[in-house]
């Protein structure tokens, strides 16, 4: 794990895109027996970040990019993006702070030690690791969606909805029937020769089970309450609309706005979807495959 230069390189795998963070510290500090691996890899990094927990350095907010009024927010200064976990309003300082360069393929993360202890092997945390893997993603590398992605036996499904609309119950129904759940609350698309795939990702909801694993996406549902099984073909027209209202768009980036609506177009275009309800019982599985 020690690079070139001395440092602890731990990378992480997610759609396909290496993430590497670089430490100074001893790994024995940080519980390294406790880390889940799935999501550790080998693969060659497209971003490197260098981690930092002593200091922050010294600042001006710059142009104000994007702030969620809550959690993040992201501006531009001197030609680097920082992203940071408080509003541009909160009169408190941040926990952490991501300066990436403009390129997109390094950067440093600044973290107040008092706020997280544990670093490995994902030193960031919600929902600064989410904006990030959001932010590379709108590089024309794909997005990614409020869906709970099925790999039934090498055949893709994939359930899209918002909050309570039963991606952690469709986990569990399928789970119970030997298929492999790759997530049941995020899911990232990405084009591959053509193909469209899925791949899962390390934040689940409800259902913790989940897998690094990606796969060509075969079917595409959108949830929603219902007193029985049903399934509606949905246009294209309909569908991308209901598609862009269950994704993760970075709306304050106009090319990578123009990229993902294309992206979720060809999705649409190229993927049988439906509009579906069911009851929460085994028997939406065969009623599922039988589509």
């Amino acid at each position: 794990m020690l690079n070139e230069k001395g440092l602890i390189e731990f990378t992480i795998g997610i759609a396909g895109i290496g993430l590497s963070f670089l430490f100074d510290q001893n790994l024995s500090e940080f519980g390294v027996e406790d880390i889940d691996y799935e999501f550790v890899t080998d693969i060659r990094a497209k971003t490197k970040l260098r981690v930092h927990h002593d200091s922050f350095p010294r600042r001006s907010k710059g142009k104000k990019i994007f702030d969620s009024g809550s959690t993040w927010s992201l501006y531009h200064n001197r030609g680097k993006y920082v992203l940071q976990d408080s509003s541009f309003e909160s009169d408190s300082l941040p926990n952490q702070l991501v300066i990436l360069e403009s390129d997109f393929k390094s950067g440093d993360i600044y973290i107040d030690d008092k706020f997280n202890q544990n670093l490995f092997p994902d030193p960031l945390g919600y929902p600064l690791n989410q904006v990030l893997m959001i932010i590379l993603l709108s590089r024309s590398k794909g997005v990614m969606l409020h869906a709970c992605g099925i790999d039934d036996s090498g055949y893709g499904y994939l359930f899209l909805g918002n909050s309570g609309h039963g991606k952690s119950t469709i986990a569990r129904l399928w789970s119970e029937n030997q298929a492999t759940v790759l997530n049941d609350d995020r899911i990232i698309v990405r084009e591959k020769n053509g193909e469209l795939f899925m791949y899962g990702t390390p934040w689940p909801g409800d259902f913790k089970e989940l897998s690094s694993k990606g796969l060509p996406i075969r079917k595409l549902f959108f949830l929603r309450h219902g007193e029985k099984n049903s399934a509606v073909p949905k246009n294209s027209a309909e569908a991308v609309l209901m598609l862009l209202t269950r994704c993760f768009p970075p709306i304050w980036d106009k090319k990578g706005m123009e990229y993902t609506m294309d992206l979720c177009h060809r999705l649409v275009n190229k993927i049988p979807c439906y509009e579906f309800s069911f009851e929460p019982d085994r028997n939406i599985v065969d009623f599922v495959r039988n589509i």
